[in-house]
């Protein structure tokens, strides 16, 4: 049974509102995603290519795994820090995992497993930092394997997504920031209350105060279809969400071929993206090109009638014009 999370927010939590990007998650959320693939069936390509990865099907690895198959809304809190920056780096995050301190290895597998502690982590209960060192090992070895052959597309798209949300706070204020967040989240601008429908049954305190601490925001390709959130001390309040356009992640891209003779290979690109309307910020995220460069190459499709730019507040947008359009009929 659903229940509700109130989180009050204060002026001083607003003012440190900020986003982070946090690879450490993406990979354990990923386990998650190839152990139980009914509910994540938007990540169908990546699954058939990585369901039979070692970490769920080799011998002497059960750790690894397991530290990720507590109840859904529960991860082992010490796995996944509090990023603090768009620009984290999974070696730092995991790191600090490694450094964890026993007695916090102790109480967050306690939290999270309860009395169903899988019995490949009952060593972590005597050795933690010792056991530790070996599952961060097996997870950098499973990134290697699974993640960072696509880690830049859904960098790219995790970017993406803080640009168009910061932009959107900035611009019209957090009521219009959370309203298309997610349907299981809403925030009340008169109380400075957000309320978060919860799978987790019977929250012990579903009333919390930020107490000043900010928040973080996460966006997330394989925390799709759900929000996660930690606000328990000594972390960084920190809610994790699907990011916009997951839909779009493992599609194939168009084939431009028949456009890169004419235009060149990166305005046939740079206007096959333009099918949703976009800033010259968001396309260099999204294709890893400098934004001067993007827009050089943008002013040229739009001297050719192809986009036209839009402006929105202060950020102008490019959309395909019905001449560009109809080079795709």
């Amino acid at each position: 049974m659903a229940s509700t999370l109130t989180l009050s927010l204060s002026t001083a939590d607003l003012s440190q509102l900020r986003w982070a990007v946090s690879p450490a998650w993406e990979l354990l959320a990923s386990i998650r995603t190839l152990t139980r693939p009914a509910s994540h069936v938007i990540h169908m390509p990546w699954l058939s290519d990585h369901r039979h990865d070692p970490l769920l099907t080799g011998p002497g690895i059960p750790s690894a795994r397991d530290i990720t198959a507590g109840p859904m809304n529960l991860l082992p809190g010490f796995l996944a820090p509090t990023p603090l920056s768009p620009l984290t780096a999974l070696d730092d995050e995991l790191d600090e995992v490694r450094r964890t301190p026993a007695h916090v290895v102790r109480r967050d597998l306690a939290a999270a497993f309860g009395e169903d502690l899988p019995a490949s982590l009952a060593p972590m209960l005597r050795a933690p930092r010792r056991e530790l060192q070996a599952i961060v090992g097996d997870l950098r070895r499973y990134w290697q394997r699974t993640l960072a052959p696509a880690w830049p597309k859904i960098r790219a798209l995790l970017e993406s997504d803080i640009h168009y949300r910061a932009r959107s706070l900035t611009e019209r204020g957090p009521a219009a920031m959370f309203a298309d967040f997610h349907p299981d989240l809403t925030f009340d601008q008169a109380t400075g209350t957000l309320q978060i429908t919860s799978r987790q049954a019977g929250l012990l305190d579903p009333h919390r105060s930020l107490e000043g601490r900010g928040l973080v925001l996460v966006p997330s390709a394989f925390a799709w279809p759900r929000l996660y959130f930690k606000t328990s001390a000594p972390w960084i309040p920190v809610i994790r969400y699907p990011v916009r356009g997951i839909g779009s992640l493992w599609e194939t891209p168009a084939d431009t071929t028949d456009l890169a003779p004419v235009f060149g290979s990166t305005r046939a690109m740079l206007l096959n993206l333009l099918e949703t309307p976009a800033s010259t910020l968001e396309l260099a995220a999204r294709t890893g090109l400098a934004p001067g460069g993007v827009s050089a190459h943008l002013h040229k499709l739009a001297q050719a009638g192809l986009i036209a730019p839009h402006r929105t507040g202060r950020v102008v947008l490019y959309a395909r014009t019905a001449r560009g359009e109809g080079l795709y009929r």
